[in-house]
Parts: structure tokens; C-alpha cells; sequence
């Protein structure tokens, strides 16, 4: 049986402390442990007093509505996702399975461990209002006897919160990046605090890619130099080569515009959340690139896939020109390149069979990443970045 649903509990000093080593909290979240956490903002604060605003609106935190609209539906409505967690929750759950989903959201993956017979699922929520709606959808289900929605981080969760300790530990928190949501920070800490050694953590392995590309269509609306015969290159001085942009929120799916790759797909990171932690992932990491293909790259292009057993979930764009959800939801990452630290930004120009060295540098906590090619030598050797800012 699930266990009993915990109220009014009292704030362990050390839920500060372990929430706040993680780098992303999620929209509408209600944790007052995280450091310089401030309420919501009603989502009827940011409407216009004369335009209307329906009562199931009104008062739900402004992240939180943005955050449904601009990823969950589609996320939901991704088959391929939904498919891959369940063909592998079929394979470890029976009737004798404990799960615990961390990041349940919608409940989604959570009746689908019921579903598949599991003996107890705990959803575990930090958003009040998304912990509400999976508890909707659990009962329109009839599932509320096998499912428990705990309204919390898990970075506060405690073994006497469940049952007893999980056999399966679910989650899908991905980014587009693939740790962009503090993915394995999440896992550690469960892991660390409440698994046993024997428990299956699903999904098991996730590899984060990058590939240099030649991509006009990119290059056009994130770069100008002129116009007839006037000069607006000085316009470049402002262009951005050190964030990382979305692909959709260029307003482009990367499997609908024509573009190259210039070499082979770089392996930035492998974790394989059952073990891995952050600091098994490199600060700075240093990759040889051969260029398969002559060519002036525009972009990293950033892509990642997750497996467990035969199973394969990728954002690489290549397979997901059949699925637009995927894209909506997640997509694929970008950096602008930048082959000097001049003035101006200095176009990145590949040739077949030529070696080019890049730099990437992570943040503390693995979240954000920035790649920069590194100088030549005297003699045209590739040379390591140090001392190069960016």
C-alpha cells in the first residue's frame, strides 16, 4: 500500500543545504528552503485589468502556466517518450515493485508503473498546483489506492515517506540540454539518501553531444554584415557566441532547415545515473575534432540521447523529423562559434581532413557548458585555450 499522505511537516535544516548544491528548480515550485525562494506571482498579476481572465487561472503561479503551455503538452503527447518509459517499466516491474518517480509533473509515468502492476508508486512534486492535477488524473484513473502524489522537492523526502525503499526510481527531468534541469543532481541525492544497492533507476545512461554545422538558415538571422553597399558589420560586435539557444526559440526545427555537419558526432559526457556523479564530468575537457567536410561552421549543435537496455530516446534531429512534440518540447541546442577573441567575432572555417582542437568548460554544476576552438600554433598545431576568455 502506498504510505499515508504527511502534512504540516516540519523543514529539516539539512533540506537547505541539499537543495540549494542544485543548480535548477523547477516551475512553481513551493519551497521556501530554497535560498532567495519568493512566492509565485499570480498569473492575474501579468494580465491587463480590462482583459479577462478565467477563475482555474487566476491565482496558478505565472512559471508554472508557461511552463505547461510551452513544453508539458507536447512532452505528453510525445509517443515516442511515453513508449520508451513504458517498454522499460514493463520489463522491471511486477506485482511485488515499489516505484518512486521524482519530477512526476502530470502523474504521466507514474500510472503507467500502476498500470503495469507495480505493488506501490510514490509521485513525488515540487509544484502545489502540478501535484494537484496528477492527483486528478490519478483518480479519473481509479488509481488513487496504488498511486500516492507527495507535494514536495526530493530533496525532502525521507525514508519515512515511503513504504519501504524503492525497487524502481523513475524520473524524466531532462533539459534540452540534457542536463539542463539538474537531472543527475536529482538522482545523486535520492540515490544517496534512500536506495537500495539493488534498486533500477530508469532511465539507466544518457550521453550529451555536440557536432559542428554549417547552417545558412542560422547564420541569417543571428549574424549581418551589410546591406547593398552599407557596412553594418560593426552590428557583430554584440553577437552572442557564449549562450546556449534553443532551437525553437529561433523559431526553427533543425530537421526542417538545410544544414551540414562538418565532422563526427562529439561525445561531451556519458553518465550512467546509477553511479555517476557530477564530478565524474571534467570542468574543462579538451576534444579533437577532424573535419569530415570543408565548410564555415555557424554553430555547435547540441543534441543527447538516453538508452536503457535495447531502448534509445535522442533529440538528435535526425530522429525526430517524425515527431513534432519532441521538438516542441525539447529539441536541440545551439552555440554560435567564434574562431578569435577579437572585436569582431571571426568566422569558424573547416577543412576536409584538418584537425581542430575545442575547449569546453563547465559550470560547477554541469548545467551550462560553453565550447570555443583554440588557436593554432606557430607552426599550425592546434594549442590548448589557456589564458583565451571568452
Amino acid at each position: 500500500m502506498p504510505p499515508k499522505q504527511h502534512r504540516h511537516q516540519k523543514k529539516d535544516k539539512n533540506d537547505n543545504a541539499l537543495q540549494n548544491t542544485i543548480g535548477f528548480v523547477p516551475p512553481g515550485a513551493t519551497l521556501a528552503s530554497v535560498s532567495g525562494y519568493r512566492p509565485p506571482d499570480a498569473f492575474v498579476n501579468r494580465i491587463d485589468r480590462n482583459i479577462p481572465v478565467p477563475a482555474r487561472l487566476r491565482h496558478t503561479p505565472v512559471s508554472l502556466i508557461e511552463a505547461v503551455n510551452d513544453f508539458h503538452y507536447a512532452m505528453m503527447n510525445d509517443e515516442e517518450r511515453n513508449n520508451f518509459y513504458y517498454e522499460v517499466l514493463k520489463k522491471h516491474v511486477t506485482p511485488e515493485t515499489g516505484v518512486l518517480e521524482i519530477g512526476a509533473g502530470s502523474g504521466l509515468l507514474s500510472l503507467m508503473a500502476a498500470k503495469l502492476g507495480a505493488k506501490w508508486v510514490v509521485a513525488v512534486e515540487g509544484s502545489e498546483e502540478l501535484a494537484k492535477l496528477a492527483r486528478e488524473n490519478i483518480r479519473a484513473n481509479n488509481m488513487e489506492h496504488q498511486v500516492k502524489v507527495l507535494h514536495m522537492m526530493s530533496t525532502e523526502l525521507k525514508p519515512k515517506h515511503l513504504p519501504e525503499p524503492p525497487d524502481v526510481l523513475l524520473s524524466e527531468i531532462f533539459g534540452t540540454m540534457m542536463l539542463g534541469e539538474s537531472a543527475l543532481d536529482y538522482v545523486v541525492d535520492v540515490r544517496n539518501r534512500l536506495l537500495k544497492p539493488t534498486t533500477k533507476i530508469i532511465p539507466q545512461f544518457g550521453t550529451q553531444y555536440a557536432v559542428p554545422i554549417e547552417c545558412d538558415a542560422l547564420h541569417r538571422i543571428s549574424s549581418v554584415s551589410g546591406w547593398r553597399d552599407l557596412d553594418l558589420k560593426h552590428m557583430m560586435t554584440l553577437q552572442d557566441t557564449v549562450s546556449i539557444v534553443f532551437a525553437k526559440h529561433y523559431g526553427i526545427r533543425m530537421n526542417s532547415v538545410n544544414f551540414r555537419r562538418l565532422s563526427d558526432p562529439i561525445e561531451l559526457f556519458r553518465v550512467d545515473f546509477s553511479s555517476s556523479n557530477r564530478n565524474d564530468i571534467s570542468r574543462r575537457k579538451h576534444f579533437d575534432v577532424v573535419a569530415k567536410e570543408s565548410g564555415t561552421a555557424h554553430a555547435m549543435l547540441f543534441y543527447w540521447k538516453v538508452t536503457d537496455d535495447e531502448f534509445v530516446m535522442s533529440t538528435d534531429p535526425e530522429d525526430t523529423v517524425n515527431n513534432f512534440p519532441r521538438d516542441m518540447q525539447w529539441g536541440q541546442a545551439l552555440q554560435l562559434l567564434d574562431a578569435s577573441n577579437g572585436p569582431l567575432p571571426t568566422p569558424v572555417v573547416f577543412t576536409e581532413g584538418k584537425n581542430y582542437n575545442f575547449e569546453c568548460n563547465f559550470s560547477g554544476d554541469r548545467v551550462i557548458l560553453h565550447m570555443q576552438l583554440c588557436p593554432e600554433s606557430g607552426n599550425g598545431e592546434m594549442t590548448e585555450c589557456e589564458g583565451k576568455t571568452t
